[in-house]
């Protein structure tokens, strides 16, 4: 959008119900996580906030850097989403959002979708990206924050994810998002191979995991659905 707030009212009329703030680099709203300084939300930043939440669109925080993340959950005044990333406590790179964050998004009633594209929801535990390292996080922000602001944002591609990342590494500010923090590579995550996959292999992990249909059905889409009631 630039600088002009109309576009927002423009997008709304396409039908668009959703919006980032930055993906990973700063624009005229704020900071995003590739940038070494982060200078929060800006002036403008906030009117297009207070201007989505009028309209009834859901704010998404998942590629803005720390303090602009913190800045938006405090200027909105319904919550907000971490759509698709992971815990840094668990794997410490940019790409993933620190305890603060995750907390102040659920204490406003938010919710974070874990992450499953290559090379991003790792852990020290399960640094070869498997359906375990993604668990590592899920688990980890249950027992943070509560299995009601927790959801699944699986983020994966069709066809060859990996080559689509490199091609793109410079213009998305990839390498920068993702630290320098060594791993095995992958082609493919095992177990959350494409958007066909994953939640059916989610929803077995859980059952085996002994997770109750309840608790199940709020992390596939249930807390999901509450807060976009209270957004749209």
């Amino acid at each position: 959008i630039e600088n002009e707030l109309d576009r927002i009212d423009i997008l709304y009329g396409f039908g668009v119900r959703q919006m980032g703030i930055a993906y990973s680099q700063a624009n005229m709203l704020g900071s995003g996580l590739s940038e070494d300084r982060d200078g929060g939300l800006t002036h403008f930043g906030r009117r297009a906030v207070d201007r989505m939440n009028k309209l009834g669109i859901a704010i998404d925080i998942s590629h803005s850097g720390d303090q602009t993340s913190l800045d938006v959950i405090e200027a909105s005044r319904v919550p907000v989403f971490i759509t698709h990333a992971g815990a840094r406590s668990v794997w410490n790179t940019p790409r993933m959002k620190p305890d603060e964050v995750i907390r102040a998004c659920a204490e406003r009633g938010g919710v974070i979708g874990i992450e499953a594209a290559p090379h991003t929801t790792l852990s020290g535990d399960h640094p070869h990206h498997s359906i375990e390292s993604v668990m590592d996080h899920f688990t980890y922000c249950v027992e943070l924050v509560g299995i009601d602001h927790v959801a699944f944002g699986p983020d994966t591609n069709f066809g060859d994810h990996v080559g689509l990342h490199d091609s793109f590494t410079q213009h998305l500010a990839i390498g920068k998002a993702h630290g320098v923090v060594d791993h095995p590579r992958v082609p493919y995550v095992s177990g959350m191979e494409n958007p066909a996959e994953c939640f059916s292999n989610i929803v077995g992990w859980l059952v085996t995991h002994g997770y109750s249909d309840e608790e199940i059905a709020k992390v596939i889409g249930g807390n999901i659905i509450r807060v976009l009631q209270e957004v749209w």
